[in-house]
């Protein structure tokens, strides 16, 4: 047995020194002759790690074959695999890693080998098939990576067989191959035809109607009352439309009423006249926290009733009261400019964007507003701004409505980033 065991370990090594070599005849009958010795060794349970020994013959065999141009060999070994690494695919939970890796690129060999054909029904089947074996408990990392391409590329094949059965599942599959794209340093469009589409008139204006796309980023001049609507708009296009499964503790948005004479008090205090904008935000809807104020990608604008983060107040105050002392301030800065910053810079409300990362969100005394991303672990990429602040190069400088807007972009992308995720099961 343990010659046999050692027989089998050379010849797949030495296929897999022809395919390198790229010398694909010679590797395949190698892993012919293995086959065999690799069936007698798995009825003997005489293989530690069957499932892997079984995965490098097949990935060996299927690379070959396909160089090979050998569609009916490719297309058993494809059904080979699938008779090998049996899935249930009502509970990917448990299944292991290299199962579900294996059954995805033979499921995709299929489509791939119907589309040749002409056979573009079977072609979709196959490959929705495919992504529907989202991640298990094993996986951490998007499954489709090298697939996402591949899917579009068999849907646009569909597409030019039957354009109006087709049409809006191939445009899917682009846009969501371009927004991964735009995500995914290892992934990019290489694909002619389907960069060609990309331009194309009929493709625009179905991404421009996509209510995914449509809310995505705010219209020039959204109001700050817009924005937080269109936060809404997406939440219930995520959660009712697409059933989306984060959809329990992620669609959250409360106001907490705020009295003028809250705001009186607070302006008081700190010898500052509060924005007309923001005074009227506090009295139309009040303090605002959109999404859990502990998950990362949330939006807090400051209660009138809480112990440290109440409404405004000066921008290192404000900073200690969320983090503790910060030692940086105390180090980089003298009293007297620490105090510069607290009477002139007033923060209000935050975008968390990480554990160690806050955006946190200002107005001056000239009544203009601005963002400033404070990270516990990068000081020296806030550092300089606050010496611009210290100098008046760096105040406020836009509307209220164009802070909130912007911050509720970056919110609603991470917002469907979540969605993305949670769809393909990985946390």
């Amino acid at each position: 047995m343990k010659q046999t065991l050692t027989k089998l370990t050379g010849l797949l090594r030495k296929a897999g020194v022809q395919l390198r070599k790229k010398e694909y005849a010679a590797a395949l009958a190698l892993a012919d002759e293995a086959l065999p010795l690799l069936e007698e060794l798995s009825d003997d349970d005489a293989l530690d790690d069957e499932d892997a020994t079984w995965s490098g013959y097949f990935q060996l065999r299927l690379a070959c074959l396909d160089r090979l141009d050998l569609p009916d060999d490719l297309a058993a070994t494809c059904e080979a695999v699938l008779e090998r690494f049996p899935v249930d695919e009502d509970d990917l939970d448990d299944e292991e890693l290299i199962t579900l890796a294996n059954v995805r690129t033979a499921l995709t060999g299929l489509a791939k080998l119907a589309a040749d054909r002409g056979d573009v029904d079977t072609a979709v089947a196959l490959i929705d098939r495919c992504f529907r074996l989202v991640a298990s408990d094993a996986e951490d990392d998007d499954p489709f990576l090298d697939k996402y391409q591949q899917r579009a590329a068999i849907y646009l094949g569909a597409y030019q067989s039957a354009p109006q059965r087709y049409r809006d599942g191939f445009f899917d599959s682009l846009r969501h191959l371009a927004y991964k794209a735009g995500k995914l340093h290892d992934l990019s469009i290489d694909d002619a035809a389907l960069l060609a589409y990309l331009s194309d008139p009929a493709y625009l204006a179905f991404k421009a109607a996509h209510p995914i796309e449509r809310l995505r980023k705010g219209e020039p001049g959204e109001t700050w009352q817009a924005a937080l609507d269109r936060f809404c708009a997406i939440a219930h296009e995520l959660r009712v439309v697409r059933a989306s499964p984060v959809w329990q503790g992620c669609f959250t948005l409360e106001c907490k009423a705020v009295a003028p004479s809250d705001l009186a008090a607070r302006e008081q205090k700190w010898n500052v006249t509060l924005p007309a904008a923001l005074r009227a935000l506090y009295l139309e809807r009040g303090s605002v926290e959109v999404q859990d104020p502990e998950a990362d990608g949330s939006l807090r604008i400051y209660a009138a009733q809480h112990d440290s983060m109440t409404l405004f107040g000066g921008f290192v105050h404000m900073i200690y009261n969320l983090w503790g002392d910060r030692w940086e301030f105390e180090e980089f800065f003298t009293e007297a400019e620490i105090s510069c910053l607290d009477a002139n810079f007033f923060i209000f409300g935050h975008v968390k964007n990480s554990e160690n990362r806050y955006t946190h969100l200002f107005f001056d005394r000239e009544g203009r507003f601005g963002g400033l991303t404070y990270d516990q672990n990068n000081w020296k990429k806030m550092l300089p701004q606050v010496k611009a602040m210290l100098k008046g190069k760096l105040t406020g400088s836009m509307s209220l409505d164009a802070l909130i807007s912007g911050q509720m972009d970056a919110l609603i992308d991470r917002l469907i980033d979540r969605d993305d995720e949670a769809r393909l099961n990985i946390d």
